[in-house]
């Protein structure tokens, strides 16, 4: 059906919880391919601690459902989430003891943040991808996560930016998806940066007021 808002609609594990045989049949087929490489499951458009839980609370049913079937299945399979929504990232401390890893999308992380439709053009000024704030919560998901043990990766445009893979680097993250033509450009930054001089570079963007002053100190401190 038509929705107002589909950004804020169902979408993401929410379809899944609307339409749980459809989740359990996907399930089924991943667990069934576990035996032929190593599979990990991310869950989309998480927001609260309660998606976890119900989403766990499945794949574990889906995972009986087999074993007594005798169906052959990987005796682990990582269950992780993708931190695209505020709500989320704030909990990390407390989502990184029931997952095994994160991933951050910086693209859906912006816009729930700043509360930007990035498929508007009129307020595409205000989607603003190096804005401090998105960096602060970026940061503390890479914290608790590594408090925790357990790996955190960064996948959007903010991924595959040579600019700001140096500060994301500088908040913990040592995972990045980007673009093929992206790596060249990434890579010629970051082996020219210490580990150190990417933590002050984070420390000095987290202190900052602005998205322009952000990349305006980035594109001098790394020219």
């Amino acid at each position: 059906p038509k929705e107002e808002n589909p950004f804020l609609g169902v979408r993401g594990i929410r379809l899944c919880f609307e339409e749980p045989e459809i989740f359990k049949t996907q399930l089924r087929a991943a667990f069934r391919a576990s035996v032929h490489g190593e599979l990990s499951l991310m869950l989309p458009m998480v927001t609260n601690m309660e998606d976890i839980y119900q989403a766990k609370e499945l794949i574990n049913s889906v995972r009986q459902e087999l074993e007594a079937e005798g169906i052959p299945i990987a005796p682990e399979v990582k269950v992780g989430i993708m931190v695209e929504v505020p709500s989320i990232a704030l909990l990390a401390d407390l989502a990184a003891k029931e997952v095994d890893f994160a991933s951050i999308g910086t693209n859906d992380l912006c816009q729930y943040t700043l509360a930007v439709d990035r498929m508007n053009p009129r307020v595409m000024k205000s989607y603003q991808s190096f804005h401090p704030g998105l960096f602060r919560l970026i940061g503390y998901v890479a914290q608790e996560f590594a408090a925790a043990g357990k790996p955190v990766s960064v996948c959007g445009e903010l991924g595959g930016n040579p600019l700001a893979v140096p500060v994301l680097i500088g908040l913990g993250v040592r995972r990045f998806s980007m673009n093929p033509s992206s790596i060249a450009k990434v890579k010629r930054i970051i082996t020219q940066l210490t580990i150190s001089q990417a933590q002050e570079l984070a420390d000095k963007v987290r202190r900052l007021a602005t998205a322009a002053q952000v990349k305006r100190f980035l594109e001098n401190a790394l020219q």
